[in-house]
C-alpha cells in the first residue's frame, strides 16, 4: 500500500512541478512577440486491477501544448500583409505628391509665370526688359521641369534599391522558415510538439507577410510549405526557392522579380507579386511613378512643340521669321517639318541575336499621346502593340502590318508613327517609351531678346496718299499665319508667304447682298476672274488668313505683303503665343498644359488620399486580428498567478501524501522490532 501511495504522491509531485515550470515559462515570455501560452495536458494512468477493483495509479502529464488557433493566426498574417502594403504605398505616394503638387515651387506656378511674361511682351512688344524677362522666365520654367524630372529619377533609382533589399529580406526569412521546418520535423518525431519552435516559425511567417503575401500549407510532419505569386513555392519543407531582383529585359532601368528554381530564372509579372512591401513598391512604380514622370514629360513636350509652331510663324525685331523657341530631340520629315522623335525605343534583351530589325519612329500627333509606354511584339505571323499601363493589346491588320515595314510606317491611335527596317524574328519585342528624355534635353533656343517673334510676318496695307486712297468702309483685320497643321509639330510655312497679294474690289450686282466682287493678283496658284465678296468672311492665300468686313467701294484695294522690319509695335504673334496657355492641345485635345498636368496631380492626390484611408483601416484590422489572436493565445498574468497558486497547492498536497506514506511505512517497520 505504501509503495502505491508513494507512486501516486510522486506522480502528483511531478505533475505539479511541471505545471509550475510551464506557468513560469509563460510568465517569462509575457512580452515575447509571437509567443503562445502553454498548458499541460494530464490524465490518470490506466488503473491497476486488484481484488478490490481498479486501483488508481496517480497522474501522468501527456503533453505540453500551446494554446493556438491556426485560423486566427492566419487572419493576422493576412491583415499584416495588407497593412504593410498600404503603409509602404502611402509613404512613397506622400513623397511624390509633395513633389508634383508643390503650390509655390511646382510646375504649374512656373507655367503661369512664363505665360504672364508672354502677356507682358504682348502689352509692349518693343520693350527690351519685357522681352528679356520672357527669356528669363522661360529659363526658370525649363529649370523647374528639369529639377522635378531629376527628383522623380532619384525616386526611381531609390525604388530599385528598395526592391532589391526587400527581395533579399524575403529570401532570408524563407531560409529561416525552412531551417525551422527541419528542426520541427525532427523534434516532432518524438511525438511531442516543439511549441517554442512553432511560435518562432509563426512569427517568421508573419514577418515574411510584411514583405510579400504568402499562402501557407501545413503538412502532417509538422512542416509548412509557403507559396507566392500564383503558386510558386518559396519554402517546400526544408528546401527554399529564392526570388531575384533582376533588370527587366524590356527596360533594364527597372528592377523586376524573378523566381529561381533548379538553376532557371523565370521572370514573374508584376501583377503576380502582391501584398506586403514588395507588392506596394511595384504597384507604386507602375501606377504612380510612371504616371508622374510621363505626365511631366508630356506637359513639357506639348509646350515645347506647340510654342515652337506658333513662334516660327511670327517675325522678330530683325525682320526674320521666328526660329524654334525651344530645342528638343526632333526628326526632320522635310523642309520646316520637325516632329518629336520617340523618346526611347529598346529592343528586349531576349530578342534574337543578331538583330534582324531596327524599330524607329516619331510622334505624329501630340494631342493623341497618352502617358503610357508600349510594347511592339511579333509572334512570327502577327504584330501587336500593347499598352503597358492597362495591359490592352491591339493586333495590326494586314495593311497596317505591311505599312510597318515601309518608310511611311504605321501610325497608332496614340499618335505614334512606327517603322521597322525589316520583319523581326518571331518572338522579338520592342519597348517604346514615347516621352522619355524630352525634359532632360530641352533648352531655351533663343538667347537674344530681339529674336522673340512677337510680330506677324505679313501685314495688310491700304493705299495711302498721294496714291488713290480707298473711299469705302472696308475694315481690314491683320492676317494670321499659322503652321500648316494645328496639332502636330509641322512648322512648315508656305514658301510663297512673302509674295505680295493684292485684292482689288469692283461692283458686281449679281453678288447678294454685298454687290461687290474682288480680283486677286500675286496668289500662288494664280486666281483668275472675280470672286464674290461677303462681309465678315475669311480669305486665305499663300499661307495667311485674313478677315475683311464693311463695304468697300469700287476701285478700293488692299495688299498683303511682308511686314516692315520697323513693325516693333506689332504683337499679333505673341498674342497667339499667349493664347496657347488656354488652348486644349493635350489628352485628345481636351486639356491645356496645366489641365493635363493637373489631372496627374489630382490622380496622385486621390491615390494618396485612398492610401491614407486604407492604411488607417488596415491598421485597425491588424490590431483587431492581433487582439483576437491574443485573446486566445497571449499570456494573461492574472491567470498565470492563479495557476501558480493552484500548482503550488497541488505540489504541497502531493508532498504531504509522500510524507504521510513515509510515516505509515515507518510505523509498519517499527511493529516488527
Amino acid at each position: 500500500m505504501a509503495s502505491s501511495v508513494f507512486g501516486i504522491g510522486v506522480s502528483g509531485l511531478n505533475a505539479a512541478n511541471l505545471g509550475l515550470t510551464t506557468t513560469g515559462h509563460n510568465i517569462a515570455n509575457v512580452n515575447t512577440d509571437g509567443y503562445s501560452r502553454q498548458t499541460i495536458k494530464q490524465s490518470a494512468p490506466y488503473p491497476l486491477l486488484t481484488g478490490n477493483g481498479f486501483n488508481g495509479l496517480g497522474v501522468q502529464v501527456d503533453s505540453i501544448k500551446r494554446v493556438y488557433d491556426q485560423f486566427l493566426t492566419r487572419a493576422v498574417d493576412i491583415a499584416q500583409t495588407q497593412s504593410s502594403y498600404q503603409q509602404t504605398r502611402l509613404a512613397h505616394l506622400a513623397e511624390i505628391n509633395n513633389i508634383v503638387a508643390d503650390p509655390t515651387a511646382g510646375v504649374s506656378p512656373a507655367l503661369q509665370e512664363f505665360f504672364a511674361s508672354v502677356q507682358n511682351v504682348a502689352t509692349n512688344p518693343s520693350n527690351p526688359p519685357s522681352r528679356q524677362a520672357m527669356l528669363s522666365s522661360a529659363q526658370t520654367l525649363m529649370n523647374r521641369f528639369q529639377v522635378f524630372s531629376q527628383r522623380l529619377n532619384e525616386q526611381r533609382a531609390a525604388l530599385n534599391g528598395e526592391i532589391t533589399n526587400t527581395v533579399g529580406t524575403i529570401n532570408a526569412y524563407a531560409a529561416q522558415v525552412a531551417d525551422l521546418n527541419g528542426k520541427i520535423v525532427v523534434a516532432q518525431s518524438s511525438g511531442q510538439p516543439p511549441n517554442d519552435l512553432l511560435d518562432q516559425r509563426d512569427l517568421l511567417v508573419k514577418d515574411l507577410n510584411t514583405m510579400i503575401k504568402t499562402t501557407s500549407l501545413p503538412l502532417s510532419d509538422g512542416s509548412i510549405n509557403l507559396f507566392v505569386g500564383n503558386g510558386q513555392g518559396l519554402v517546400v519543407g526544408s528546401q527554399t526557392y529564392t526570388l531575384g531582383a533582376v533588370p527587366n529585359p524590356a527596360n533594364p532601368e527597372s528592377i523586376s522579380i524573378s523566381y529561381e528554381q533548379n538553376g532557371n530564372s523565370i521572370l514573374l509579372p508584376d501583377s503576380l507579386v502582391t501584398g506586403g512591401q514588395l507588392g506596394a513598391l511595384l504597384d507604386y512604380r507602375n501606377q504612380s511613378l510612371d504616371l508622374a514622370q510621363n505626365s511631366l514629360e508630356r506637359t513639357a513636350l506639348g509646350l515645347l512643340s506647340t510654342f515652337n509652331q506658333q513662334h516660327q510663324a511670327g517675325q522678330d525685331l530683325n525682320g526674320n521669321m521666328g526660329k524654334a523657341f525651344w530645342s528638343f530631340p526632333t526628326t526632320n520629315l522635310g523642309p520646316g517639318i520637325d516632329v518629336p522623335q520617340l523618346g526611347l525605343i529598346r529592343p528586349n534583351t531576349n530578342n534574337t541575336v543578331p538583330a534582324t530589325a531596327v524599330l524607329s519612329g516619331y510622334i505624329q500627333d501630340i494631342s493623341k499621346v497618352t502617358t503610357s509606354n508600349y510594347e511592339l511584339s511579333f509572334d512570327g505571323t502577327n504584330y501587336a502593340l500593347g499598352n503597358l499601363s492597362d495591359g490592352t493589346k491591339y493586333t495590326l491588320n494586314a495593311a497596317e502590318a505591311a505599312a510597318l515595314t515601309t518608310p511611311a510606317g504605321f501610325t497608332s491611335s496614340a499618335g505614334l508613327s512606327l517603322s521597322l527596317t525589316t520583319a523581326p524574328a518571331a518572338g522579338d519585342r520592342f519597348t517604346i517609351m514615347p516621352l522619355k528624355g524630352f525634359i532632360d534635353q530641352m533648352k531655351v533656343n533663343v538667347s537674344d531678346p530681339r529674336e522673340i517673334a512677337a510680330a506677324g510676318p505679313v501685314a495688310a496695307v491700304e493705299p495711302k496718299a498721294p496714291a488713290v486712297v480707298n473711299t469705302g468702309t472696308l475694315k481690314v483685320y491683320q492676317p494670321d499665319v499659322k503652321p500648316q497643321t494645328a496639332v502636330t509639330t509641322d512648322t512648315s510655312i508656305d514658301p510663297n508667304l512673302f509674295t505680295p497679294v493684292t485684292l482689288t474690289f469692283v461692283s458686281d450686282p449679281s453678288v447678294v447682298p454685298s454687290g461687290m466682287a474682288y480680283s486677286v493678283t500675286g496668289a500662288v496658284p494664280a486666281v483668275t476672274g472675280n470672286l464674290p465678296y461677303q462681309a465678315g468672311a475669311e480669305i486665305s492665300y499663300n499661307g495667311w488668313t485674313m478677315k475683311l468686313d464693311g463695304k468697300p467701294a469700287s476701285g478700293d484695294s488692299v495688299t498683303v505683303q511682308k511686314n516692315a522690319v520697323t513693325a516693333s509695335s506689332d504683337n499679333r504673334n505673341v498674342l497667339a503665343l499667349g493664347k496657347l496657355q488656354t488652348t486644349r492641345v493635350l489628352d485628345g485635345s481636351t486639356a491645356t498644359y496645366q489641365e493635363s498636368y493637373g489631372r496627374m496631380v489630382a490622380t496622385v492626390g486621390t491615390q494618396t488620399s485612398e492610401a491614407t484611408i486604407m492604411g488607417k483601416a488596415q491598421s485597425k484590422l491588424l490590431i483587431s486580428a492581433e487582439n483576437n489572436r491574443n485573446s486566445v493565445s497571449a499570456v494573461n498574468l492574472d491567470e498565470e498567478a492563479a495557476n501558480l497558486l493552484r500548482y503550488q497547492q497541488a505540489y504541497q498536497a502531493s508532498s504531504k501524501v509522500i510524507q504521510i506514506a513515509q510515516k505509515a511505512f515507518d510505523e509498519i517497520v517499527n511493529l516488527g522490532r
